[in-house]
């Protein structure tokens, strides 16, 4: 049975997978579908290791060049197809998982893409393997794009992007710059949040649009951390941060051990907005932030500037995602008329375990004309901790 279920959840994160590859693929070479086909199989065998299906890929397929390298200042690593190029490329950004572009799953995706014809950049963005997302996150991942659709081997200047997660938040900002937003092929990604806001009081008071939804624990943790590095920097940053940053990711419990009165003045503040369960003090305890916090968080959501964005979308997502709903996901469809945007259900949410890059089935599509989506909630999708990739 163990052996049965293990295939079952292979079939599953090979269909989500299938989702975004095939939506670049598609996108970067319209004029032939069979061939965008069977470079999606190219993907999908070598990523979601099926033995037999790997080995033949393998045999028609160049071996791809992987190299250590920096790539807008980052960190990276860089997947190179066989052949003199030029090429389709793809800049793929993981969710917050401490292996960051080392990610086992993360690195077979990347292959795979590159044994597709792709040259793939896969960057470690400050604070992502963390959970401090920041505006600084965001310039980096900018910085990265840009450098990648410069790369002389880079197909006519261009880049396509694919994120999990908050790697899929980052990705709608990075599109939206609009020195960007000409040179970005396609935005596709795993179930990314679209107004932190709305996800803030999500994490701290388990309401979302007013109905109660259970997130994971490491929801609430990322929040927190990403808060406390926007904060001025200071002494009682400074201690905020440690205190979160010892907290184990898979803590079933991470904030309770968090107390205000240690704090002081904007510290203080985001403290004690985390330690807030009451939905109807939510607003006012937000109003408390400093300027500067409140500022991050509006830059850090891709529904403030959805008009600026440029390429299609193709985003999927869990009926009851385990971070982010999908309602955020269909608020950017809704904003965004002027484009193709397609927002698809999958029917495997992910596990307890924080942060993993593929999961579920698909089960329904809607597009930016319709705000519905359906699909089981079956929950055994693949896990995203310290072991996974991508919160």
């Amino acid at each position: 049975m163990r052996r049965v279920a293990g295939a079952l959840r292979i079939v599953a994160a090979a269909f989500l997978v299938a989702l975004g590859v095939a939506a670049i693929i598609g996108v970067a070479d319209r004029d032939s579908w069979p061939a965008a086909q069977l470079d999606t199989v190219a993907v999908l065998s070598t990523t979601e290791r099926t033995p037999v299906l790997a080995w033949a890929v393998r045999l028609v397929t160049e071996r791809p060049r992987v190299e250590e390298t920096r790539v807008g200042r980052q960190p990276s690593v860089l997947f190179r197809p066989g052949g003199r190029g030029p090429w389709p490329a793809i800049v793929f950004v993981n969710g917050a998982t401490r292996l960051g572009r080392h990610h086992p799953k993360v690195q077979r995706l990347a292959r795979g893409l590159a044994r597709a014809g792709f040259l793939v950049v896969v960057p470690d963005l400050p604070g992502l393997r963390e959970g401090e997302i920041t505006p600084a996150t965001t310039e980096a991942a900018a910085r990265v794009v840009e450098a990648t659709a410069d790369l002389p081997k880079a197909l006519a200047g261009h880049v396509s992007l694919y994120g999990v997660s908050v790697g899929a938040s980052l990705a709608l900002l990075v599109a939206e710059r609009p020195a960007l937003a000409p040179r970005v092929t396609i935005v596709a990604g795993e179930a990314p949040w679209t107004d932190m806001k709305k996800v803030i009081r999500l994490a701290t008071t388990g309401r979302y649009g007013g109905e109660p939804y259970a997130t994971d624990p490491y929801a609430s943790l990322a929040i927190a951390r990403s808060l406390a590095a926007g904060l001025p920097r200071g002494a009682g940053r400074s201690r905020l941060l440690r205190q979160l940053d010892e907290v184990p990711d898979d803590d079933p419990a991470p904030l309770a051990g968090l107390r205000a009165h240690p704090y002081r003045g904007g510290v203080r503040a985001v403290v004690e907005l985390l330690l807030n369960r009451d939905p109807a003090r939510f607003e006012a305890l937000y109003a408390r932030l400093p300027e500067r916090v409140r500022a991050a968080v509006a830059a850090l959501s891709p529904l403030r500037h959805a008009d600026r964005l440029r390429s299609p979308v193709a985003l999927a997502s869990a009926p009851h995602d385990k971070y982010f709903p999908p309602a955020e996901s269909r608020a950017l469809a809704r904003v965004t008329p002027h484009l193709e945007v397609t927002v698809t259900a999958t029917s495997t949410t992910r596990s307890r375990n924080p942060r993993s890059a593929t999961c579920g089935t698909s089960s329904a599509s809607t597009s930016s004309s319709s705000a519905s989506s359906t699909g089981r909630d079956a929950r055994d999708g693949c896990g995203r901790s310290s072991r996974g990739t991508g919160s």
